[in-house]
């Protein structure tokens, strides 16, 4: 293995007169196109790094507010909002921002009762998604808003956002500088100036994209803006344009930014700049070309000596630090140079494991042994060691915190689970009553059927003796309507007979005029008509006795008329008498037949109602032996319970 010595010599040597002599040779012919291509290379590899180192700058701010809304503090719905809102203001105190907020998922401000639902901060958290904002103005001052999710059970709780000064941004830039008249800015996705070093750009929101319509004859304008729109368009690579102040040569690099919402960042050099300094060193390469050459061998010699004697001990330690080694002495160097440094930091490094890893194992042995009182870490830890210092606390405060929490918790199963013990006993005796309950029930059920099976079958029979009553009403009324016929048939009779009647009272009178008649006759005739006499006096008595008679017979028929009518009176209400029975006798048959259907649907409830208790027997039975079987488990609960607390036992927590 060579020597670092020797290869610093023999590269230092040979390329400084290989540079020497080929930039004597060739500075005329291609100092010009070799100084641009430079600058070119140059400015790509720096528009990179400075789009990388924004990246970088902004993936640090938004991780950053990532951890702090992946916090347990703002995850978990036991920690209080004030709690929340304090955990915020102490983040927004540690890292120097502006102030800072928790929206819920409806996009209401709960730290500053703001409605922030239709910002673009709270829009892009909602997506699951980190943000940084582009800069904004609030009066004479520029800031710009770093927000994030507050994800829970794989669902978004809320949105915590922080509002920054734009010094992260200016900070990317101003360290962006080539030359003297170099310039370094960043635009958004509308085009607007959101950080340059010369910041006057960004509170006047200057954008050259807008300026071009404004401006159609200003070449700078839209030679700019023309670059500016390729870089809104998310293009990388180089132009160049001319400031016409000076009519000065100036290139610009650009590249987006890759985790953004479409920045891109501009990085520009003066052309002349540049070509100045190849110039003169053109003119200068030949005067100290030799002399180089001859000087770098001279001292070569002793600068590697001095360079690579501090750096092997180093390496050395550093080795023997990798292998475990913590102990062994220190490399001491004197000089005054970075290898005096790097021996320093060397020491430091190795002095700094040495305490971290000492003080790290007495911690991890207190725990091992059961010991969780220990109450900080005493060492030192630099710069991102910190984190570790942090980190064992944490292991520390959550150990006591987790064990105290399933003591405690072990406590209310062991308790619990002897309630749930008795209460299953209480269950299980409890099912055994109703289900003896249950059994008389259904006893009870069971002869209600019969008695209405029976209730059927007597209805059945009284329907049908109904039916049969119904049937002899029905023929009686017909018997009593021909009775009805036949009385106004006599009633009719006894009507002629009565004109008959009358037809003989009057030849009664009649043969006793014609008697009377005959007597005058007779009379007048002597005795030549007394054998006529007698004859009319005999036809007028019988005359006499026949109207006597018929007058005797009229009574008699005026009679049988009277008892005629009063007959037909006696038939007619005997006869609406028997419709209405027969009325009534249907409506019985009928309300009979819906009594019938009504007992036979209680005869099915009741079956139905038996066949739901045999179930809830069932049930009831299985509830017992559930319940007996909670029991036992209850039991084992609190046995495991009892375990559990001799095993969190063994430890020794810190007092809370």
């Amino acid at each position: 293995m060579k020597k670092i010595q020797t290869k610093i010599m023999i590269l230092v040597i040979l390329a400084t007169m290989g540079v020497s002599f080929i930039n004597v040779a060739l500075s005329t012919a291609i100092s010009r196109n070799s100084t641009l291509a430079a600058i070119e290379q140059t400015l790509i590899e720096t528009t990179d790094l400075a789009a990388l180192a924004a990246q970088n700058m902004i993936s640090t701010y938004t991780l950053t507010i990532s951890e702090i809304a992946s916090s347990p503090i703002l995850t978990s719905p036991e920690i209080t909002l004030s709690e929340k809102q304090a955990f915020v203001q102490s983040k927004v105190d540690a890292y120097y921002m502006r102030f800072g907020g928790i929206a819920d998922p409806q996009g209401k401000d709960t730290t500053h009762g703001t409605d922030v639902s239709g910002e673009p901060f709270f829009q892009a958290a909602l997506q699951g998604k980190s943000y940084m904002s582009s800069p904004y103005m609030q009066g004479n001052d520029a800031y710009l808003v770093v927000s994030a999710p507050i994800i829970a059970d794989d669902t978004i709780q809320g949105v915590v956002y922080f509002q920054c000064d734009t010094n992260i941004l200016q900070s990317i830039i101003s360290e962006i500088q080539i030359g003297v008249e170099g310039d370094a800015y960043i635009l958004n996705k509308e085009g607007t100036t959101i950080a340059a070093l010369e910041t006057e750009e960004v509170a006047s929101q200057e954008n050259l994209i807008q300026e071009m319509a404004n401006n159609p004859d200003d070449k700078y304008i839209q030679e700019l803006g023309s670059i500016e729109q390729k870089m809104v368009a998310g293009e990388h690579g180089i132009s160049t344009y001319t400031y016409p102040e000076d009519n000065t040569e100036y290139i610009q690099g650009y590249a987006p930014i890759p985790g953004t919402d479409g920045w891109s960042v501009g990085v520009t050099i003066s052309e002349d700049e540049f070509l100045h300094y190849a110039y003169v060193g053109n003119n200068v390469q030949l005067a100290v070309g030799i002399a180089l050459c001859i000087l770098v061998i001279l001292i070569s010699a002793f600068i590697c000596r001095s360079i690579t004697g501090p750096i092997v001990k180093c390496a050395k330690r550093l080795h023997a630090l990798s292998e475990g080694d913590l102990n062994s002495p220190l490399p001491q160097v004197t000089t005054r140079d970075e290898t005096r440094i790097l021996s320093d930091s060397t020491a430091h490094l190795v002095e700094n494991f040495r305490v971290m890893l000492q003080e790290i194992g007495v911690i991890l042995s207190s725990i091992a042994n059961g010991d969780l009182t220990t109450d900080s870490v005493q060492a030192h830890y630099p710069g991102d060691f910190r984190s570790l210092q942090e980190d064992l606390q944490t292991i520390s405060n959550k150990l006591n915190q987790t064990l105290g929490g399933i003591a405690e918790a072990s406590n209310h199963v062991s308790n619990n689970s002897a309630q749930v013990a008795s209460s299953s006993t209480a269950l299980s005796q409890g099912s055994t009553e109703q289900a003896s309950a249950i059994v008389q029930l259904s006893a009870t059920l069971s002869d209600m059927d019969m008695d209405a099976k029976k209730t059927a079958e007597l209805s059945e029979q009284t329907k049908t003796a109904m039916d049969g009553a119904q049937m002899q009403l029905a023929e009686s009324k017909k018997n009593i309507e021909n009775l009805n016929q036949a009385m106004e048939l006599i009633t009719a009779t006894s009507n002629e007979i009565k004109h008959i009647i009358d037809t003989i009272e009057g030849i009664a009178f009649q043969t006793n005029i014609l008697a009377l008649n005959a007597s005058v006759e007779a009379a007048r005739a002597g005795e030549a008509g007394k054998g006529f006499a007698v004859v009319a006096t005999e036809v007028r008595e019988l005359a006499s006795k026949s109207n006597a008679a018929a007058k005797a017979t009229m009574e008699l028929v005026h009679r049988s008329i009277e008892a005629v009518s009063n007959g037909a009176d006696a038939v007619t209400n005997v006869t609406s008498s028997v419709s209405q029975v027969v009325e009534l006798a249907g409506q019985a048959a009928e309300q009979m037949a819906m009594m019938d259907a009504a007992v036979e649907r209680q005869t099915s409830s009741i079956d139905q109602v038996n066949q739901a208790v045999s179930q809830i027997s069932d049930v009831v039975q299985s509830n017992s032996a559930t319940a007996q079987e909670s029991a036992a488990t209850s039991e084992e609960l609190s046995n495991q319970a009892d375990i559990l607390n001799q095993l969190v036992g063994s430890f020794t927590l810190r007092r809370q």
